[in-house]
């Protein structure tokens, strides 16, 4: 007969008699306990199917968005020419990646999200708070009791401040996800979870909106300086075209009748002028319609991919998963019941088997 080599386990010697033995013991004492482990079995799966049922439904809204990411500098150089300068299309790379990404969750975007007012249901508007905060455990609190906002943040009390404050953190860490799934491309995926459908669709399209108004405005912000610099530059040079004109015309009406020269000199000097304010207004208007042209250029494209509609998909495990769940875990308690019970002794089986006999 083949001798049963001992197995080495967590430094110690181990027998593998000895772990079919202790199996058969396990074995043995789950089918003395059949009877309460079957009621604990049953009993955690009837838990995970009440949880379950009791567990508020969640609907889920996906707004997808892509973001053109031009870093081409050739349009730059070319302004550039025209003593331009207009700052680069996400100048340094600042929001890319998960810069990008972390810039839908930042506080301030969060809250000016919050402080729009929007259509939920048809005919009916309010302010996105004071939508949220009718679900929200928040509103349950004693402090903020009867709490209602306002559009305008300047008015707000200290302890409207800090509500908004915690329904801000509520939001970022149950509500709201902004993913990138692929690092290689410029899609985004807004995801927003909650048991009101119209607030979960809403939040998702608005969030997407107030975030890309502050994208387009800051990294455009710097060539619309530069534009209404021009233009204020070119309105001024203008009016002093305009008024070397006058000027002009009027200084030749006087001397129309004189034959001396000198008493032309005035005019001459207004004429001089004239040519230097035209030849540089038209310098001017020229840079002005390539900085807009530029402002275009550095807009970037802001493309919704994909939009929530009803039906929205509904989030969460149902209640024959939950149900799983509560199985998968009573046989882990069931298990960890056997395998805590006392062991018998060793000689027991074979006095039990000679006593038979």
């Amino acid at each position: 007969m083949a001798k049963l080599h001992p197995v080495h386990l967590l430094g110690q010697q181990v027998r593998l008699g000895d772990l079919l033995r202790n199996y058969a013991d396990l074995w043995q004492t789950a089918l003395e306990k059949k009877k309460l482990l079957g009621i604990l079995l049953l009993s955690f799966t009837l838990l995970g199917v009440v949880v379950g049922i009791l567990n508020p439904k969640k609907y889920e809204a996906e707004v997808i968005i892509a973001i053109e990411d031009d870093d081409s500098s050739g349009w730059q150089n070319l302004l550039q020419q025209f003593g331009i300068d207009v700052g680069g299309n996400n100048p340094g790379g600042i929001f890319k990646g998960e810069s990008l990404v972390q810039l839908f969750v930042t506080r301030t975007q969060v809250e000016r999200t919050l402080l729009r007012e929007a259509e939920f249901e048809p005919g009916r508007r309010e302010l996105i708070a004071n939508r949220f905060l009718k679900t929200s455990k928040l509103s349950e609190k004693e402090e903020f009791q009867g709490i209602q906002f306002g559009a305008d943040r300047t008015q707000f009390t200290p302890l409207q401040d800090s509500l908004l404050f915690l329904m801000y953190k509520d939001i970022t860490k149950r509500v709201l996800d902004v993913s990138k799934p692929d690092q290689k491309l410029s899609i985004l995926h807004v995801n927003v979870k909650h048991q009101d459908k119209y607030f979960a669709k809403t939040l998702a399209l608005e969030t997407v909106r107030n975030t890309s108004d502050f994208y387009i405005e800051l990294l455009t912000k710097k060539a619309r300086n530069n534009l209404k610099i021009l233009e204020r530059e070119s309105d001024s040079v203008r009016r002093m075209v305009n008024k070397n004109m006058l000027s002009s015309a009027t200084q030749s009406d006087d001397y129309l009748n004189i034959n001396q020269q000198v008493l032309k000199l005035d005019q001459n000097k207004n004429l001089v002028d004239l040519q230097i304010n035209v030849s540089l207004y038209g310098e001017l208007i020229k840079n002005v319609k390539l900085a807009e042209i530029g402002i275009r250029k550095e807009t970037p494209l802001i493309q919704i991919v994909d939009l929530p509609q009803f039906p929205l998909e509904k989030a969460g495990f149902t209640w024959w998963q939950w149900g799983v769940i509560g199985f998968v875990v009573g046989s882990l308690f069931s298990f960890l019941y056997v395998a805590f019970q006392p062991s018998r002794p060793s000689g027991s089986a074979s006095t039990a088997t000679t006593a038979n006999a």
